[in-house]
């Protein structure tokens, strides 16, 4: 799977009261560093495959955020950061051998009271799984957003281009790609805490 990144786009996100859940985050986000023209997923580039579609790309609801604290806290001033998936983009384009998914993936971060240096780091994961939702493969990556001076929130695009292996004129629109944090079994009993709450 082919993977390029652009390090801290844009501008930061205004501050808000509250960690939002990732549809008002994005919102924020797509606003803040100007993405609204390219947000949302198209078909095929090529007219000739224009009857053939694109898989189904999501981002896992559970795993759609995380949150660092330092070791043994979980007060407000032991937060290190936050992040969200907060969009995606892309299109898809089909050959011989299959199709390859071309995504952008959006990432917006915001530091906290308990963050060393001026550099968060997570890791995310892509899942392609077939029409059954049998997951078929899972990439892992790291990924960090370094916070300007001054600023407490910054993201990054993430470019993916995972390939779905397909006999030549088969639809790909029933398979699926999956985009979610790698969390630690405290960091998704926090979220499904937090989403309880909402």
């Amino acid at each position: 799977m082919d993977r390029r990144r652009d390090r801290n786009i844009g501008t930061p996100l205004p501050k808000s009261p509250a960690w939002k859940k990732p549809s008002a985050l994005a919102a924020l986000a797509l606003a803040s560093v100007g993405l609204a023209g390219c947000g949302g997923w198209m078909g095929p580039t090529n007219p000739a495959e224009a009857s053939l579609a694109c898989p189904k790309v999501s981002i896992v609801r559970d795993l759609s955020e995380v949150t660092a604290f330092r070791a043994g806290g979980r007060d407000l001033t032991d937060l290190e950061s936050r992040a969200a998936l907060v969009d995606f983009a892309g299109n898809c384009d089909y050959a011989s051998d299959g199709v390859t998914v071309n995504v952008n993936v959006y990432l917006m971060a915001e530091r906290g009271p308990a963050l060393r240096g001026d550099t968060a780091k997570y890791t995310y994961f892509v899942a392609l799984a077939k029409p059954d939702d049998s997951v078929v493969s899972k990439a892992f990556f790291d990924t960090d957003v370094t916070f300007p001076a001054g600023q407490p929130r910054a993201g990054s695009r993430e470019e993916l281009a995972p390939k779905i292996p397909l006999p030549k004129d088969v639809n790909a629109k029933d398979w699926k790609v999956y985009l979610g944090f790698q969390l630690t079994p405290e960091q998704l009993a926090f979220n499904r805490s937090q989403m309880i709450k909402r």
